[in-house]
């Protein structure tokens, strides 16, 4: 987001073999043991979907996580680049988030995410070729989902996609959610960015390897993805209503 930021240094030299996830040792490529969680999620940059609210929980999860290991806010983050490029292992993983889609408020939120001086979470935007859409979805760690409906009647595609990818998900809670994402099987639900920066403390506390509740979410999304196929939901809910209706 044009400073540097938690990912940013630890790629300040060129290396092929490695990425900020990854390294490349004896031809096998492994993630690295203080990888930073991939959060994803899409929104339209629009009043439709309260981004702002992602940005608070970011912020929370910031200062809660600098709050727990102790750290005071004058810390030098020279050392945090330190440790973080020696590879040094936290009970909380930094967290990337990307961000996709394209929309008139892009830039506003943009330029409030270079002003939030994050120490441990980091911000990425783009916009994807429809096939590498599915292929962040199903290189990440947790999708974040901010629609609501207006209506109360509609769900949100990017739920469906994800979950499709075996990604499970943080979503704003409205009236009908929860017929799609179901709380503690293959997802968490939120109503204000406190609550969204409880469930990352929560979900994320000894990622990689000891966050059981995330892995069990990982377990019930690749569940809800394999069962969820077009022809599937066609023969069980759709072709009983047309033969209904035709007689």
């Amino acid at each position: 987001m044009g400073s540097a930021d938690c990912i940013s240094v630890e790629k300040e030299v060129e290396d092929k073999s490695t990425t900020v996830l990854t390294s490349k040792i004896d031809g096998g490529v492994f993630f690295k043991p203080n990888r930073p969680a991939l959060v994803m999620s899409s929104t339209s940059w629009t009043p439709d979907e309260d981004f702002s609210i992602l940005l608070e929980a970011a912020l929370m999860y910031d200062r809660r996580v600098a709050a727990t290991l102790g750290e005071e806010d004058s810390m030098d983050e020279g050392q945090l680049w330190i440790d973080i490029k020696s590879g040094k292992q936290f009970d909380y993983p930094r967290l990337l988030f990307i961000i996709t889609g394209k929309g008139p408020d892009r830039k506003k939120y943009e330029e409030q995410i270079k002003r939030l001086k994050l120490r441990r979470v980091a911000f990425r935007t783009m916009w994807l070729a429809s096939e590498d859409y599915p292929l962040l979805l199903g290189s990440a760690d947790l999708g974040v989902s901010l629609h609501t409906s207006s209506s109360g009647l509609d769900l949100p595609m990017k739920v469906v996609d994800m979950f499709g990818c075996g990604l499970p998900v943080c979503a704003a809670s409205f009236s009908c959610i929860e017929e799609l994402v179901k709380v503690n099987r293959n997802g968490l639900l939120f109503s204000t960015s406190s609550e969204l920066a409880d469930e990352l403390m929560m979900l994320f506390k000894g990622f990689p390897e000891e966050c059981d509740t995330l892995k069990s979410l990982n377990g019930g999304a690749l569940s809800t993805g394999s069962s969820s196929k077009w022809s599937t939901e066609w023969e069980t809910n759709a072709l009983p209503l047309v033969k209904q209706v035709i007689g």
